[in-house]
């Protein structure tokens, strides 16, 4: 977001009292209580103001998904994933976990999965711990686990993180442990 604030002018060309005030440039607005260009422009909706730019939640009944652009407010329904519960964390109205859960990597081929079961991969393999599945408004990122052959009859654990186009790739020792 781009500030710019302007000199006022002459006051001999204002017909208005002398008084504090702000004076914008051309292309620009008062918003927020700061000069900002047009395109950065925030939204005041239900009696709150709202930042371009920035997306909220609203309404758990109604169910709404409202951001703010160019001045103005657009607003779709929204509904929480079928996991999830929508209410208020840290003041802001979001989608939240109903519970959490917890994946593990025993030792060489054998993985505990969210929901409890235990498999074995003999050989070598690549194993998706966590994804984001189908469409959904969270940020793309996926935790992969790598059995890799390493010499004759060893493998190496891999654990990969990608997430928005960086990939993070971590060798594990046969007793290490990631926290």
């Amino acid at each position: 977001m781009s500030t710019h604030m302007c000199q006022p002018k002459s006051s001999q060309s204002c017909p208005l009292p002398n008084q504090e005030s702000c004076v914008c440039c051309p292309e620009y607005l008062l918003s927020g209580g700061v000069c900002v260009h047009h395109a950065d422009c925030g939204c005041t909706f239900e009696g709150h103001y709202y930042h371009s730019g920035e997306t909220v939640i609203l309404d758990t009944d109604r169910g709404r998904r409202c951001t703010c652009s160019y001045g103005s407010m657009t607003c779709s329904p929204h509904r929480c994933g079928q996991h999830e519960s929508c209410g208020l964390q840290n003041g802001e109205r979001g989608c939240t976990p109903n519970s959490f859960a917890t994946c593990w990597i025993r030792g060489p081929g054998s993985y505990d999965t969210f929901d409890g079961q235990i498999y074995q991969y003999p050989g070598a393999c690549r194993l998706a711990l966590a994804k984001v599945m189908g469409s959904s408004n969270h940020s793309y990122f996926m935790v992969t686990a790598e059995k890799v052959p390493k010499g004759v009859q060893s493998f190496s654990n891999v654990l990969k993180f990608e997430a928005e186009g960086t990939q993070v790739a971590i060798e594990l020792a046969s007793s290490s442990s990631v926290g």
